[in-house]
């Protein structure tokens, strides 16, 4: 069986639990500006949000226009006259602070990272990101946090595993793995990157994508085995 010198591991529905951190920041930006914050809201958000993103992928959008057109697109919804870049400010400030983890994530991570080094890998915004690794009990276990705001490009753009690989100082991609959850951005960045892939996929989703991951995984213990 190969095995891997350098684990890539994705965020946001990876390791992070995003959509409890969705929801707390969500609802304490929509109680700021006295705004409804319900789970019907939380729902039009999140399709907005998630559309936003992939666009982003796609690179139809940046990021400065994504954190604020989501909430236009909200408000406008609403019909609530709100000004966005105040709401998405305040959103963005809460999404921050809430590090919330998957159930068995942070003990994952401390067993990888006793095997190789491993660096994050993210198509995020700085300072989120930077402050929800800073609050997460996993800051001490990570050798590398790779931005696509930082880096100027986002998965599936290879630049993003490229960092990452540069971060910890691997030369040779084929002892590097790419952990993530989203086929269009881990996976398909992976292999634009020419790095092997490992698909998360917790709820056994079909992959109906034309990207195909070199492994696929529903817990997180089956990854062990790949690692030195």
């Amino acid at each position: 069986m190969k095995t891997y010198g350098v684990l890539l591991c994705d965020a946001d529905d990876t390791i992070f639990d995003f959509r409890r951190a969705e929801e707390v920041a969500f609802q304490e930006a929509m109680r700021a500006f006295g705004l409804p914050d319900g789970p019907d809201w939380l729902a039009v958000y999140s399709g907005i949000n998630l559309a936003l993103w992939k666009a982003f992928e796609r690179g139809e959008v940046t990021q400065p226009v994504l954190r604020v057109r989501r909430f236009e697109s909200l408000l406008a919804r609403m019909d609530a006259q709100r000004d966005a870049a105040a709401v998405a400010a305040r959103y963005t400030q809460a999404l921050g602070c809430c590090a919330a983890m998957l159930p068995g994530a942070q003990e994952a991570v401390r067993r990888w990272s006793a095997r190789v080094p491993v660096v994050v890998v993210t198509n995020g915004i700085g300072s989120v990101q930077r402050g929800r690794m800073e609050r997460s009990p996993i800051r001490a276990y990570i050798r590398g946090l790779i931005i696509s705001e930082e880096v100027g490009a986002a998965k599936p753009d290879p630049r993003m595993i490229e960092a990452a690989l540069r971060a910890v100082g691997c030369a040779d991609r084929s002892r590097a793995l790419m952990l993530g959850d989203s086929l269009t951005s881990d996976i398909a960045g992976a292999e634009a990157a020419g790095v092997d892939s490992c698909w998360f996929n917790p709820s056994g989703a079909k992959n109906e994508s034309v990207h195909r991951p070199t492994y696929e995984i529903r817990r997180y213990e089956q990854l062990d085995a790949l690692l030195d």
